[in-house]
């Protein structure tokens, strides 16, 4: 039986395996906070590993605050880099089972249409800069580790760009958002099901995967859809990444190529546009 520890289980992405670990009844998960579980700290990750007997680890706690780690990179390497360094110890030391996460922010190449796992990756900015680092740490280890990358990470839980549209479709605001910047948007639920699948089947050696539900947009059409999709009619005015002002540096085309998980697992990733209705649908009807 697996004893699975999710790191960061009370954010987005924690919440979301939260949800999807019903499905797996004969498992038992434990569900940390940083104050339970600080993956900068190797003793506390050494005193939960042994006191619940962990043999599973999947790590959902990282540093993603983009723009303000431009301010605090110190910050979002501890998290994004030394917690990596001290997660891949635990598994080297104890054996365990482990997932880690990144993102498409790894890539900022131009004119590419979809992004292999194998490609090489060129992160620009002090969050990309990170993870990209934890990544390299991830792929030298001997024990056999997954890594996820993933892009445009929304779901029900916590703070997003889809619970935020929505917000501000029922607000007297302007709606403003980049129209230069492609991607696939991924939905929470559907991202933390197939790592479960992926822990279910463990791979003997390293491995990477990408995972984001099919099909390209930008987000202000994202942002459309949002609306249309709940009903809300309200203009969606596209700018420039440029006129935009972020701190940090955004890929303007990274869309991520599934395929590898999807041949893995023997299974078909659906569309963002069918991901998103079945969010709205719990997020409209809580």
């Amino acid at each position: 039986m697996l004893r699975v520890l999710v790191t960061g289980g009370k954010g987005q992405l924690g919440q979301c395996f939260q949800e999807q670990a019903k499905q797996y009844p004969d498992w038992s998960f434990f569900f940390s906070t940083k104050k339970e579980v600080d993956i900068t700290r190797l003793d506390s990750l050494e005193a939960f590993v042994q006191k619940n007997q962990i043999n599973a680890i999947i790590n959902t706690a990282a540093y993603t605050q983009v723009d303000q780690a431009e301010t605090e990179p110190e910050k979002a390497f501890l998290n994004n880099v030394t917690g990596v360094e001290n997660l891949l110890k635990m598994a080297e030391k104890h054996q365990l089972k482990i997932l880690f996460f990144s993102t498409d922010y790894v890539f900022n190449q131009l004119n590419r249409n979809f992004y292999s796992e194998s490609d090489t990756i060129s992160p620009k900015g002090a969050y990309a800069e990170s993870k990209a680092a934890g990544e390299e740490l991830i792929a030298a280890t001997k024990t056999p580790t997954v890594l996820i990358r993933t892009s445009w990470l929304y779901s029900m839980y916590g703070k997003n760009f889809v619970k935020t549209i929505l917000k501000l479709g029922t607000s007297d605001k302007e709606i403003k958002v980049v129209n230069d910047q492609w991607g696939s948007p991924t939905f929470g639920l559907d991202l933390a099901a197939l790592s479960l699948q992926v822990l279910e089947k463990y791979p003997e050696q390293n491995e990477c995967f990408h995972m984001a539900n099919t099909g390209v947009t930008n987000w202000g059409s994202f942002a459309q859809e949002i609306l249309k999709k709940a009903g809300i009619v309200k203009e969606v005015k596209g700018i420039s990444t440029a006129d935009y002002g972020a701190l940090a540096p955004r890929p303007s085309h990274s869309v991520l190529d599934s395929s590898k998980i999807q041949s893995y697992l023997g299974c078909t990733i659906r569309s963002w546009e069918e991901a998103l209705e079945e969010c709205l649908n719990q997020v409209l009807n809580e």
